[in-house]
């Protein structure tokens, strides 16, 4: 006897919109949270406005931060500056993940936070999941398993362990600072410096933690080297240059031990068990963000599994733009570059035509089909 059509491994937001567009189809649906919920999660929390139509959702203003962002300055390794207006959508990801837990359930999902995922087996066209669900061990029985675990996923983990190296291939962190400075609260600020991050950019914007007031976030990450040793380059360079002072109240950060510089980075899964988000290696640095990816990968698993029939081929067809935009995007991250003089002049060359071009992306994906939309900056 199965116990649910389809069970979802991680509650954030590729396993929420994932559940709720499940259950929405008629399946039975259950998603399970490792973490006690709300939990706190570290990312950017920014998004641009085509992200509400991936999701299928106005969000609520009470899940947004409450400093509104609508400009970018963007600073060069040399120190010159360039900026343009730029409307975001601005949140912290423990609201935002909470309300998408919520309307999962609206929508008939069955949600269990604490709820570990330990293991799998295959028993013909079904699969046995074993949970812990606070101290309580159950195995169920579903037609699909999704894993949307993010970038430790937990499934791919024992599915594909070559896909993970034995130490950490990437780190983030976030210091959260109380205090002022020359800034602009309505502007996200970007570091383009291969000191600071090898990965993506460096940044500063301005974030509202659980006691409701704003404050400024400084973070960073990489690929190579300390990352705590980058931060503190950065942290310096910052108060500096803005003339800033202040005093860390938080800091978050993560790391992970997936290649995202691998050619077989990207995942889908294989037969009646199929990865989205992070876990399907969605996580585009080029880009400097993840979760819109996240999210219309859970749009999409869904359509395919409410569809029926062979939903991995269904999947991967559904799922051919996001994969290769995200596999070309890899030759474009700014760790290619040799040193910053390199990556200096490839910035000059390219950011005119780069924002013409996400200009017109922003307005055909007002038109095209959900599995036809450019991720954005494209």
């Amino acid at each position: 006897m199965i116990d649910y059509d389809v069970i979802i491994i991680g509650g954030g937001i590729a396993g929420s919109i994932t559940a709720r567009d499940s259950a929405n189809g008629g399946l039975k649906t259950l998603l399970v949270e490792r973490e006690k919920t709300p939990r706190e999660k570290a990312c950017s929390g920014i998004q641009f406005p085509y992200f509400e139509r991936i999701i299928g959702e106005k969000i609520p203003r009470e899940r947004l931060c409450n400093v509104e962002l609508n400009k970018v300055k963007m600073y060069y390794p040399d120190g010159k500056s360039f900026g343009a207006g730029f409307q975001m959508i601005n949140f912290m990801r423990k609201p935002f993940d909470d309300w998408l837990n919520q309307i999962a359930i609206r929508d008939g999902a069955e949600f269990r936070d604490q709820c570990i995922f330990t293991g799998f087996e295959t028993k013909g066209e079904a699969i046995e999941v074993t949970l812990s669900n606070k101290g309580i061990t159950e195995t169920l029985t579903t037609n699909y398993l999704i894993d949307a675990s993010g970038l430790n996923p937990a499934v791919r983990k024992l599915m594909r362990p070559e896909d993970f190296a034995s130490i950490s291939k990437g780190a983030t962190i976030n210091y959260y600072i109380d205090g002022v400075g020359d800034l602009d609260r309505n502007t996200l600020y970007q570091f383009w410096n291969l000191d600071w991050n090898d990965a993506m950019f460096a940044w500063a914007y301005m974030k509202t933690l659980d006691d409701g007031k704003d404050y400024w976030v400084v973070g960073t990450g990489c690929n190579t080297g300390r990352v705590l040793d980058r931060q503190k380059l950065l942290y310096d360079f910052f108060k500096k240059e803005f003339n800033f002072n202040g005093e860390i109240v938080k800091r978050e950060g993560y790391s992970h031990s997936i290649d995202l510089s691998s050619d077989e980075k990207v995942w889908l899964g294989m037969d009646n068990i199929l990865m989205v988000g992070d876990a399907a290696g969605l996580i585009d640095a080029s880009r400097g963000v993840g979760m819109d990816a996240a999210a219309l990968s859970g749009r999409l698993v869904a359509q395919a599994l409410v569809k029926g029939g062979s939903v991995m081929k269904e999947y991967s067809r559904l799922m051919k733009p996001l994969a290769l935009q995200t596999m070309r995007n890899q030759s474009r991250e700014i760790g290619v570059h040799k040193n910053n003089e390199d990556m200096q002049k490839y910035l000059e060359k390219s950011m005119m035509s780069q924002g013409l071009d996400m200009m017109v992306q922003a307005t055909l994906n007002k038109f095209r089909p959900l599995h036809k939309m450019v991720m954005l900056p494209p």
